[in-house]
């Protein structure tokens, strides 16, 4: 009795060890796919928040449902505001900015008449959106994120103390912390609780070429056509070596933003501002929603664990319809408090931060100007000093 007695005793405490290897090693393998924080969406939003994040330390995971390099509808530019702040956050982007530009000229609708806004230093830089984006991620994983590309998120859960994102092949993520950075009109806000994202009525239409048979500029140039619909609606156009391309940012029905695309590209063409014809590209572009200063309207970006950033949450701005430096504005804020709130007892508390944290530093930047831009556009082409505060108010979002 005794024997049989101790024979149990050994095997009860064999069974615990067993089981006690069982569960370590089922936590071994659930810690290679638990966060502190993941982030949708590894754009430029998403990816620098990753890189804020994972260089001190926090275990993020970065998903994206695109192949990398990938391409994306963008005007290709960016402000010269944001190679500072990429510096701030430690990022070394020299490489991303060696396209500056200076020579920019603003046209009324009928190219009748132009004014050349003067600046101390380039207004903003060209860049390879593909590329750009690219080398944002690389920082993001060489400070220690965990990148996932064509992993798309079906289905997000959020529980009492963590979120569990699933994939469409039913791969599953636990992270303490979500970030959503998956762009304009993501059907994933809507499904977690954000109310539907909407930016008014523009839309966004792009025509481009690139390739040797553009030869265009050897120094980048900008041209800006004010007044489109005789209001806010405008075109952009940007040249260099080879690649042009022209977008609209129409502020009415999808359909006549491509007829506005392609009747500025007829225009172009005609005058010979651009080296190539694209009616043919504008013919078959698609108009895009614009999300243009749909953060100002939302009533909150923070819900169960989860911050909303980037064009998701409508940090674009409404006078350029630029969102890169937005977007990378608003994961800078959002990566600070998602660590506050790694480091808080009331996580939850800490992430509502973010809603006063954004408005205070970027509603100004976001926001249309005070004054209706019909009034202005005389004064744009007859007096320099409003030629330089228009394009001031274009490229920096400084207002009118």
């Amino acid at each position: 009795m005794v024997l049989a007695g101790r024979v149990r005793g050994v095997t009860g405490w064999a069974f615990r060890l067993v089981g006690y290897w069982v569960l370590a090693s089922a936590r071994f393998t659930m810690s290679d796919e638990t966060y502190d924080v993941a982030i949708i969406g590894a754009g430029p939003a998403g990816a620098v928040a990753a890189h804020c994040l994972a260089k001190n330390g926090h275990r993020v995971l970065l998903l994206d449902r695109a192949v990398f390099p990938r391409s994306t509808a963008c005007s290709g530019w960016v402000s010269a505001h944001v190679p500072a702040m990429l510096k701030d956050v430690g990022i070394e982007s020299a490489k991303m900015f060696d396209q500056p530009f200076s020579d920019v000229v603003i046209h009324s609708a009928d190219f009748s008449k132009a004014a050349k806004p003067t600046f101390e230093s380039p207004p903003g830089y060209l860049v390879d959106r593909a590329a750009f984006d690219g080398a944002l991620v690389k920082c993001a994983v060489a400070s220690g994120a965990a990148f996932q590309p064509e992993t798309e998120i079906a289905r997000i859960h959020l529980g009492e103390s963590s979120a569990t994102l699933t994939s469409r092949e039913g791969r599953a993520f636990e992270s303490r912390l979500l970030a959503l950075a998956s762009g304009r009109m993501s059907p994933l806000a809507e499904s977690i609780g954000f109310p539907s994202l909407s930016g008014g009525s523009r839309w966004v239409a792009t025509a481009s070429a690139e390739g040797k048979q553009v030869k265009g500029p050897k120094v980048p140039r900008v041209a800006i056509v004010l007044g489109l619909d005789g209001a806010s609606s405008f075109g952009f156009v940007r040249l260099y070596k080879d690649h042009v391309s022209v977008d609209v940012a129409w502020d009415g029905d999808k359909a006549d933003a491509t007829r506005a695309l392609i009747g500025l590209c007829k225009a172009l063409t005609g005058r010979k501002l651009i080296p190539v014809d694209l009616l043919d590209s504008a013919v078959k572009a698609e108009p895009m929603r614009s999300t243009a200063a749909a953060a100002i309207d939302m009533d909150t970006h923070v819900c169960k664990h989860t911050l909303l950033i980037g064009e998701a949450g409508g940090f674009v701005s409404a006078v350029s319809n630029e969102g890169i430096y937005p977007a990378i504005w608003s994961a800078t804020i959002a990566a600070e408090v998602l660590e506050d709130a790694l480091s808080s007892q009331h996580s939850q508390d800490a992430l509502i931060a973010f809603n006063s944290a954004w408005r205070m530093k970027m509603a100004e930047h976001l926001r249309s100007p005070h004054t209706d831009v019909r009034f202005l556009l005389p004064l744009v082409f007859s007096n320099q000093p409003m030629a330089n505060r228009m394009a001031a108010a274009f490229f920096f979002g400084d207002n009118i």
